[in-house]
């Protein structure tokens, strides 16, 4: 009886994803096929979108908590409990620092168009928050549920772990085998933080943090033409221009105003407070997790050293970079690259 509540449960989250809940696009899709639907029509479909969204981490939800009543799996099992909250929250928070830095990185490379066709991009904010929310929780205690249900059954934890982010990652097979790939990774760090902390608070915590990163971005930030407040474009301190920082050619830290042709970088001033922070960070865990000996000094610069280009990466792709003039020539030219070129205006002519 045991193993079938986990099968049940385990094949749960992915049908549920499947099944066309959406009445209004099912209907149309059957008798018009492929074709367009008309505005007012499309905006009904979009709202049936997020309520059957809604819906189905509901139904989630209930069937994860009956399914618990009949497996005598208690709460403090599947992580609904405050105990070693401090830490869940902080390995949540520092995780999802890795998946917005993913998400910077992606939305970078889709056009204006194709961010306008997200679904985030339509509806209530309000309505959004409640969704990534429900979404989150629902998800989280459904991957907790299961894994402690297969290690129960015999399993080992990687396995298990395994085994309930491949199961969620076939909703984005729809997409691409990229996306479920990716999908299976951020689920298996999800998988791994439960395991590790016992608590839901860091699944869901980076989970929330992730997702609202993304709503914020596709609503705001892929709005059409470049602004000067936009993530993916700033404006040139010399003449304003807005500058779209994934169309201009970058030599090293530094790019040419396509406008006025002067040479520009990134102020730096954040290097300061995350070298600060892998400091801290790297004190804290030589305490608590290897030694507090002196000798091992050289340890902690160690970790301090990786902490603070990962962190400085994370917070360059979630930080919109601020850009300063530079002294010298603009490299509009490649051998300007080099100090090989010189101005016009110094140059002396050839006689003909």
């Amino acid at each position: 009886m045991f193993q079938h509540i986990v099968l049940l449960v385990l094949v749960a989250y992915p049908v549920l994803c499947l099944i066309p809940l959406n009445l209004i696009r099912f209907r149309w899709g059957f008798m018009n096929g492929s074709a367009p639907m008309p505005p007012e029509m499309e905006a009904k479909a979009e709202v049936a979108d997020r309520t059957a969204l809604f819906i189905i981490h509901v139904i989630l939800f209930v069937l994860v908590a009956v399914s618990m009543r009949g497996s005598s799996i208690s709460l403090d099992e599947v992580g609904l409990s405050l105990a070693n909250w401090k830490r869940a929250l902080g390995m949540g928070l520092m995780f999802s620092l890795f998946f917005v830095g993913l998400g910077e990185l992606s939305l970078s490379k889709v056009p204006p168009a194709d961010s306008r066709k997200e679904a985030e991009s339509r509806g209530s904010v309000a309505v959004w928050c409640g969704i990534i929310l429900s979404v989150s929780f629902s998800r989280e205690i459904w991957r907790a549920f299961c894994i402690v249900a297969l290690i129960r059954y015999g399993f080992p934890a990687w396995l298990a772990i395994l085994l309930a982010a491949l199961f969620s990652a076939t909703v984005w097979l729809q997409v691409g085998i990229a996306s479920a790939l990716g999908a299976a990774a951020a689920y298996g760090a999800a998988g791994f933080l439960f395991v590790d902390t016992n608590s839901l608070l860091a699944p869901v915590s980076m989970g929330i943090v992730a997702g609202l990163t993304n709503l914020y971005h596709v609503r705001h930030a892929r709005s059409g033409a470049p602004r000067a407040s936009s993530r993916f474009s700033r404006p040139c301190p010399a003449c304003g221009e807005a500058i779209r920082l994934s169309e201009v050619r970058w030599a090293g830290d530094m790019i040419t105003c396509p406008r006025c042709g002067k040479c520009l970088t990134t102020k730096k001033k954040y290097l300061w407070a995350v070298g600060a922070v892998s400091v801290g960070v790297a004190g804290y865990v030589m305490r608590r997790f290897i030694s507090g000996d002196p000798g091992y000094f050289l340890v902690a610069e160690a970790i301090a050293f990786v902490l603070f280009f990962v962190l400085a990466f994370c917070f360059s792709l979630i930080v919109p970079p601020t850009l300063k003039r530079v002294q010298g020539r603009a490299f509009d030219k490649e051998l300007s690259l080099f100090g090989t070129d010189q101005p016009d205006d110094n140059k002396k002519r050839l006689p003909k």
